[in-house]
């Protein structure tokens, strides 16, 4: 371990991660494609610095133009300035180069770091969250996942930016070969591509057509709800027994919430009821998981081999064809490298944390276990060094954080940049704006997935709620993670706040083929459960017919 951090006493910890006021004229963005929701403080003071320190790690790795992503907290808030390098067009050739040797074994590289360094931490964060932790023992270790979050971190971009640069050299050879501005039709050529999203939706399929073959196992589904499933599957045999293989399901594929980066979430490993509710709602919805993945490769084969049809012969054809090979092949990484580390490195981190703070709690520091995640790194740490009460701090912490959640933060702060927008973060992030047309009663945002498809609006905004979404409904929400895919094969179509083309939202539903408008900036402030609207995918256009 770091001496240097070992020895640190934080005391600029907090001005270097709060965004001060005269820091407000550089032009800082709220990041709502991925944090939605004010950060409690100890996630704010993991994931700020990690996000900080492993961009600016793996940037220069890969010769990004991009120098780093600069991250700060606003009243809980996540905003990140972007820092360019100051020659971009050698910096862009040296990048450019750079992806040569790392395209063709990207998935090889996520899998390697996987297996020799983010699993081994994993097991040892096991082993601590059930040991007997001293004061001087949980000191240790929460300075070991401050380091370990910055190394898995500058990981998630080493491996997250190639993919992307992959989509941007795809649409540029596509668009030249075919002489089309609409390039971003590209990425149905990309359906289909295993990953694990996918992989734990089927699960989840097998484990739904469990029950419906078998008379017990439904009527104990049909007649019960949601919140008792998991009391009544323990009554019988069958029930237990079933009840086990959701155990067993939660143990390889459980390590999320629908908020994904955060310590203070619920894990679906932690509580079944939350895959119980989802199987439940599976029910309602006759489905082939395998036939509708088969339909879904067929109709993407079948748009290659038009498009490669009208691309003229020559060197440019093959090298799109060789790009076109090579995306495939990493098209996964974006639900892969969520699973593995934006998903599943707080999950695993959260029963650690918790026992530390129990350590805390055998001290008399905080009151109970989960206050923990209301105390700065800082504080923390001092607080392991130097127990003592701190109730008091606890309860100003929890108001803070119920006021952060209450408010709608600014979009961001500065001056936005003049120019053309850097494509990757048009295509990830969104940069449209959008206002309601109260004459024609339509608002719009970036077509996600081609579709018309009018329903019935369901607002979701956390897992607690995913028992909200049946068949058939129109699922509306600020944007969605990979825990959110299992709603996809229930909503009839999609509507999001935020995100960009290659936004999660816009990713999945176009494997689902679900109709989808995202980035509207306005949809759940404008719209109510029970509303019907008509989302119409191709156009990027929302219309409301009824309002409650």
């Amino acid at each position: 371990m770091s001496t240097i951090i070992r020895n640190l006493e934080f005391k600029d910890f907090k001005k270097n991660l709060f965004l001060a006021d005269e820091e407000k004229n550089v032009f800082w963005e709220l990041d709502g494609a991925h944090f939605q929701k004010p950060l409690t403080p100890l996630f704010s003071s993991y994931i700020a610095p990690a996000v900080s320190e492993g961009t600016l790690k793996a940037f220069e790795k890969l010769k990004l133009p991009v120098k780093q992503f600069h991250v700060k907290i606003s009243n809980g808030y996540y905003y990140q300035t972007v820092r360019m390098h100051d020659n971009l067009e050698v910096r862009l050739k040296e990048h450019q180069e750079a992806m040569k040797p790392i395209f063709p074994r990207l998935t090889e590289i996520l899998d390697e770091y996987v297996k020799n360094t983010i699993f081994p931490f994993y097991n040892r964060l096991n082993k601590y969250k059930d040991q007997n932790l001293t004061l001087k023992d949980g000191e240790e270790k929460v300075i070991e996942l401050y380091e370990m979050f910055k190394e898995i971190w500058s990981i998630h971009f080493e491996v997250v930016m190639p993919r992307l640069s992959m989509g941007v050299a795809l649409e540029e050879v596509y668009g030249a070969l075919l002489n089309t501005k609409n390039t971003t039709e590209v990425y149905d050529l990309l359906l289909g591509t295993m990953n694990k999203s996918l992989e734990t939706d089927r699960e989840l399929w097998k484990l739904s057509l469990n029950v419906k073959d078998s008379e017990i196992l439904s009527k104990i589904f049909n007649d019960t709800d949601s919140e008792q499933l998991q009391e009544a599957l323990q009554i019988s045999e069958e029930g237990h027994h079933f009840l086990s293989s959701v155990q067993f399901f939660l143990e390889e594929y459980g390590y999320r919430t629908a908020n994904s980066h955060e310590f203070a979430d619920e894990t679906w490993v932690e509580n079944p009821c939350h895959a119980l509710k989802v199987i439940k709602n599976y029910l309602e919805k006759d489905f082939d998981f395998e036939a509708e993945l088969q339909e879904v490769i067929s109709k993407r084969e079948k748009k290659v081999e038009e498009a490669l049809s009208k691309m003229p012969e020559g060197e440019l054809k093959e090298t799109f064809k060789a790009l076109h090979s090579m995306a495939l092949k990493m098209w996964g990484l974006d639900e892969d490298h969520h699973f593995y580390i934006d998903a599943m490195l707080p999950a695993k981190a959260r029963p650690f944390l918790l026992n530390v703070g129990q350590t805390l709690v055998n001290h008399s520091v905080i009151e109970n276990k989960d206050d923990v995640v209301f105390l700065y790194l800082d504080e923390l740490v001092e607080l392991l060094r130097s127990p003592k009460p701190s109730y008091d701090l606890i309860k100003k912490r929890r108001e803070e954080h119920k006021k952060n959640e209450a408010i709608t933060p600014a979009p961001f702060f500065g001056n936005p940049p003049e120019g053309p927008v850097d494509p990757i973060v048009e295509r990830v992030f969104g940069t449209k704006t959008s206002k309601l047309n109260e004459e024609l009663k339509t608002f719009t945002g970036y077509s996600g997935c081609q579709g018309i498809y009018t329903g019935t609006v369901k607002i979701v905004s956390n897992q607690s709620e995913f028992g909200k979404i049946k068949k058939g409904d129109i699922l509306v929400c600020k944007t969605t993670t990979p825990p959110w895919t299992v709603l996809f094969n229930l909503a009839g179509a999609l509507v999001t706040d935020v995100g960009g083309i290659l936004s999660h939202a816009a990713t999945v539903a176009r494997e689902y083929n679900v109709p989808c408008v995202i980035g509207t900036k306005i949809a759940t402030s404008t719209l109510k459960d029970g509303d019907v609207i008509t989302v119409d995918g191709t156009k990027g256009e929302v219309i409301i017919h009824e309002q409650n």
